[in-house]
């Protein structure tokens, strides 16, 4: 019936018949059809459209979407290679990747994605990246590296960045003899050029883009903590620390035009500190009024699981942020947070060293040539996929703790009212019974 929309099933794979100067059969094979996407794969398949329109989807499709050289598809289709690259610019308008685009892909092991999301995303990524992160580039591509020994900022990265691309990892050894976890990841400079920019993407101009941000830096690089006067009165911060103004200074206009009362310091370069000297400015942004600390907590979605807590615990002590928070009320469930941050911590390190001395065995043997070229790949690929096994361990067997944590929390302040001065040693012993379970 004509205009009629026609879809060959797909047991046997298509055939299309294309004029290269003269008629080609074209064999297309279920196999191949199958790793289209699906708005590709109905055009292929769509009888009702000439030859010559479903392979150019299907060309570009593969070209493009799947890094297929036009010297695989030539052999694919058994069509001489500058027959079908005079055909896709002439007949079919398609485009051909640059030597450039060519030679990086060629280059590659792993796909990688175009960015395609919204100016959120966009912030979330370029914070993450020079925040706790750095970015170099490399050729035609962007590198972005994380150094860290905390599992669940790993496991952050990977789960930020791996939508656009290959994400590895390793265990590494630094200068200071510490181990930690290395992450990294190749993006196409042509899509994630603005990673280098020395300036925020886009604008912080709505509360969407300012708090995202700031889950993501909090995370990355800042801080938000409790501490005490004479172990009586409590002072609560929420901090962000970083040598580039250029990543603070934004945050610290978006808050103060939202009405935080918000501090910006830098420390001069050369300052030692019990850290050691500072190689640069050193930047630091801090909210202290409790009120504000209360409202902007309140706004946040932290994913750390220490820093989420510690958000929780100084939400609930923050009820009533006129009156006093006495540090005995708070000591106990912030300590324990503390401690556990630690354990996990140690945890971590531990797997670090054990995976990190079995990574060197097998670099010297690639050194002596007691292994080929392929096998040493192999078990760098095994050692990678070991590595995120162990990640996602540690991270399941904390994340029971953390969650136990959090309910004691949670019940201690259903249980509690606020306290007053006159009382505080009594409810200090009230709230060491309400912990314990007793």
């Amino acid at each position: 019936m004509t205009g009629e929309r026609v879809t060959r099933p797909l047991q046997a794979g298509i055939k299309l018949t294309v004029n290269f100067g003269k008629p080609r059969e074209i064999i297309i094979p279920k196999e191949l059809l199958m790793t289209l996407s699906e708005e590709a794969r109905k055009i292929v398949t769509d009888e009702a459209l000439s030859a010559e329109q479903r392979l150019k989807v299907l060309i570009e499709e593969l070209h493009w979407g799947k890094s297929v050289s036009v010297n695989k598809l030539s052999k694919c289709f058994n069509v001489p290679h500058a027959t079908l690259q005079w055909w896709m610019k002439r007949k079919m308008n398609a485009k051909v990747r640059d030597r450039i685009t060519a030679s990086q892909l060629a280059s590659t092991k792993y796909a990688k994605r175009d960015f395609d999301s919204d100016d959120v995303e966009k912030l979330r990524l370029w914070y993450f990246a020079h925040t706790d992160g750095s970015v170099i580039r490399n050729h035609q591509q962007v590198e972005v590296i994380l150094m860290t020994p905390d599992p669940y900022l790993a496991l952050l990265f990977k789960e930020v960045f791996g939508r656009y691309g290959y994400v590895g990892v390793a265990p590494y050894r630094n200068d200071k003899g510490r181990y930690v976890w290395e992450l990294w990841i190749y993006l196409p400079l042509r899509s994630y050029w603005w990673f280098l920019e020395r300036r925020t993407p886009t604008l912080i101009d709505s509360d969407v883009k300012l708090y995202n941000a700031l889950n993501i830096t909090i995370d990355a690089e800042g801080s938000v903590y409790a501490y005490s006067h004479e172990e009586r009165i409590t002072d609560f911060r929420v901090a962000l620390y970083n040598e580039k103004a250029y990543v603070i200074e934004p945050l610290y206009e978006a808050l103060k035009q939202r009405g935080y009362r918000v501090h910006l310091y830098t420390t001069p370069k050369g300052t030692v500190t019990h850290y050691g000297s500072y190689n640069n400015d050193y930047h630091s942004l801090t909210v202290y009024a409790k009120t504000d600390i209360k409202r902007l907590l309140e706004r946040l979605e932290l994913s750390l699981p220490q820093k989420r807590l510690k958000a929780c615990l100084i939400r609930r002590a923050l009820r009533e942020p006129s009156k006093p928070v006495y540090w005995s009320s708070i000591e106990l469930i912030y300590g324990e947070i503390e401690a556990l941050h630690e354990e996990m911590l140690k945890e971590s390190k531990r797997v670090l060293k054990s995976l990190h001395e079995a990574w060197q065995a097998l670099t010297e043997k690639r050194k002596r040539k007691q292994i080929t070229r392929t096998q040493y790949e192999e078990e760098r690929a095994r050692f990678r996929a070991e590595a995120w096994r162990v990640l996602e361990e540690v991270k399941k067997k904390y994340d029971e703790k953390f969650k136990e944590l959090e309910k004691r929390i949670e019940a201690c302040f259903r249980a509690r009212k606020p306290l007053r001065f006159s009382r505080i040693g009594f409810n200090s012993l009230a709230f060491k019974s309400i912990y314990n379970g007793s």
